[in-house]
């Protein structure tokens, strides 16, 4: 996927319907979901060692925090890498909402 592929509108809506308190979360679930999209070699460019999963997702969490764009820059990248739907599928899975009460219910 390039990034002419990339639903820039629907990465805005996305975006949009996260509340601020939920970005923690959200950018540890992409990370990880980045990671495990990653060849060996890409994890070794970024760490130096072939299968430091834990380092990467260490060093990409800092990236996107520390971004100015970073929330953006990291939900173009999980469309581009883990796919549109993918993505908005694992966002869903975090059960985030506005008052930060997950939906989850007990029976």
């Amino acid at each position: 996927m390039t990034q002419d592929d990339i639903d820039f509108e629907l990465v805005d809506k996305t975006i949009a319907l996260i509340p601020d308190h939920a970005w923690t979360q959200v950018r540890q679930a992409i990370v990880t979901g980045l990671v495990d999209c990653m060849p060996g070699s890409v994890i070794e460019r970024i760490t130096g060692t072939y299968d430091d999963f834990d380092q990467a997702e260490h060093i990409l969490h800092l990236y996107y925090s520390g971004a100015e764009e970073g929330n953006k820059e990291l939900l173009v990248d999980g469309f581009k890498i883990m796919g549109a739907f993918n993505c908005i599928e694992l966002l869903h899975s975090l059960n985030i909402t506005e008052d930060g009460i997950s939906e989850t219910t007990t029976a």
